[in-house]
């Protein structure tokens, strides 16, 4: 009670008097054998976290003959948002006293504030731990396997697990979960698989992504299976519950996600997410938003940012504008708000929708503006053909202070692209490295590509695809050959660029393409060659899907 008085206490130098005071108290009575309710030494820490004076606690802290108390400050600050406090924390103790063989504990929780650190805090504490002979404790060795994770280190993911003399389910989880979240999801699996002790459900919460990453819909049914019967039927974990539901929406099974979702008891908004979210990837974005809709009767949960924001996404797939106004109106007068996620979504539903004055209206109400909102909004303005306005933007977003990134440039290729400023877009795409360090990828040559097409400079367009760092895919010859197309280019000519090679080759052309070949050909006179092209087709089984746009959630067919 007298901590939580202490936070009244207007005057700062009196806090921290009143702090060092009763924290005092505390340690006295620990020291003298007394015993201190848990619940007070972590009221005694609450206020240490929020306004830390290092010189005073480490005083304090002294205490070494206690680690106990120093081990739950240091749990206290790794869990903090300055976790770089624990580590100043505990080298101003080294200073005062040597190690002992009872600071494993403390290295557990300094590890886990090194994971939102630089990675050489986390390599130190590595090193030290080396010299202190303290690597060979399983606490410390678990939680080294969750650094080198975060950092992608595999290599020592693996040398760290090979280190343990008995690996426990925590162990294991780890060691999963890290080959998981380093993208080793075949190492994952195999791992799993050769688990000499029983999984618990985080370890198959920890392997459920691999599985979905992989498409391997039959080994999550196993995993489902196996959680069935560990915990006894659904409901015991929400948290594997819905790693299962995401992982069924993943592999496309939207029957199984459905009965998993009808059958789940408790449900919380991670599961509605999840599902509306499936719903919009798997190409049926009115579920989704018929889904938020039931969401909202239930009124048991409700929506956070990242519900609003892939409702908001359904809403641009089907050009839904009057329901995304209806969303927008709704985050206004929610807790919510129109920043972050939800207002990214909403500048990005607008342009999709066409509505590029709405979109520009919510991108200037947005108060806390990421790369992500400057990008979206150049790429709606891109998908508008406007492309002075997206260059204006450009230069804004440098102003601010915010140096773009390679998801930047595409969207301002884009526009120049669209508006037909080519000279300024080669302008801008030998800039990307040039000036800003950022390595051009296939996205950008194509592009370029698309944009020298356009204006029918299609020697620049074939130095561009030359010049290349990866094999052209289908879209690149896509872009080629539709300029070919527009600008009445025959047989010949299109051969020249390589057109014949990339369509005899291993490409997984569309319909689109392989029509676009014969037309071609046809224009040129050669039928027999347009009807091998076709013939092609079928024997490859490609069929051209005709184009459709939805306005208001319906398709429109353009004749």
């Amino acid at each position: 009670m007298l901590i939580r008085t202490s936070g009244e206490i207007w005057n700062e130098e009196e806090e921290e008097t009143y702090h060092d005071q009763v924290f005092g108290c505390i340690v006295k009575q620990r020291l003298g054998g007394g015993s201190v309710d848990l619940l007070h030494q972590r009221e005694a820490e609450e206020p240490l976290t929020k306004q830390l004076c290092l010189g005073s606690v480490c005083q304090h802290l002294t205490l070494r003959s206690q680690p106990d108390l120093l081990n739950s400050l240091l749990r206290s600050l790794s869990l903090s948002d300055a976790p770089e406090k624990a580590l100043h924390v505990f080298r101003h103790i080294l200073h005062l006293s040597p190690p002992s063989s009872s600071d494993h504990f403390a290295y557990t929780f300094l590890l886990r504030a090194a994971t939102l650190l630089h990675p050489h805090h986390g390599l130190q504490l590595h090193a030290r731990l080396l010299h202190a002979g303290l690597h060979a404790d399983l606490f410390v060795q678990n939680s080294l396997l969750g650094f080198y994770a975060s950092t992608a280190d595999v290599d020592s993911v693996r040398r760290v697990f090979a280190g343990i003399a008995r690996p426990d389910v925590v162990s294991w989880t780890s060691f999963v979960s890290a080959l998981a979240r380093c993208g080793r999801e075949d190492e994952a699996l195999a791992a799993f698989r050769s688990m000499d002790v029983p999984p618990n459900a985080l370890t198959l919460v920890s392997l459920l992504p691999a599985c979905a990453r992989l498409g391997a819909l039959r080994h999550g049914k196993a995993i489902h299976g196996f959680g069935l019967k560990s915990c006894g039927g659904h409901g015991c974990n929400v948290i594997l519950d819905n790693a299962i539901l995401d992982l069924y929406l993943s592999c496309g099974d939207l029957v199984s996600a459905r009965n998993l979702f009808g059958e789940m008891p408790s449900k919380d908004v991670v599961s509605w997410t999840t599902l509306i979210s499936g719903y919009a990837a798997n190409g049926i974005p009115e579920e989704a938003i018929a889904t938020f809709h039931v969401m909202l009767r239930h009124g048991q949960v409700e929506p956070n940012e990242a519900t609003m924001a892939c409702v908001l996404r359904a809403c641009a797939s089907l050009g839904a504008l009057s329901t995304g106004k209806w969303i927008h109106s709704y985050l206004l007068k929610s807790r919510i708000g129109v920043w972050g996620l939800p207002g990214n979504a909403l500048i990005n539903m607008y342009a999709k929708c066409g509505a590029i004055g709405m979109a520009w209206r919510a991108f200037s109400g947005v108060v806390r503006r990421d790369m992500v909102s400057w990008c979206t909004m150049m790429g709606g303005l891109a998908m508008s053909s406007r492309a002075d306005l997206a260059l204006q933007l450009f230069a804004s977003m440098i102003c601010h202070g915010l140096r773009p990134d390679g998801v930047a440039f595409l969207a301002l290729l884009s526009a120049c692209c669209h508006g037909g400023l080519v000279d300024q877009g080669l302008m801008i795409f030998e800039a990307m490295s040039k000036v800003y360090g950022v390595v051009p990828h296939k996205e950008h040559y194509t592009c370029m590509m698309d944009a020298f097409s356009r204006a029918g400079r299609l020697k620049e367009a074939e130095g561009i695809l030359r010049g290349m760092p990866v094999e052209p895919d289908r879209h690149v010859w896509g872009v080629l050959l539709s300029a070919c197309k527009m600008h009445g280019l025959q047989q010949a000519e299109w051969e020249q660029l390589g057109g014949k090679e990339a369509l005899g080759g291993h490409l997984d052309f569309g319909g689109g393409t392989y029509a676009l070949v014969s037309n071609i050909l046809a224009d040129a006179g050669r039928w027999q060659v347009s009807n091998q092209v076709r013939d092609l087709m079928r024997v490859r089984k490609v069929e051209k899907t005709a184009g459709r746009s939805r306005i208001e959630g319906r398709f429109v067919d353009t004749l």
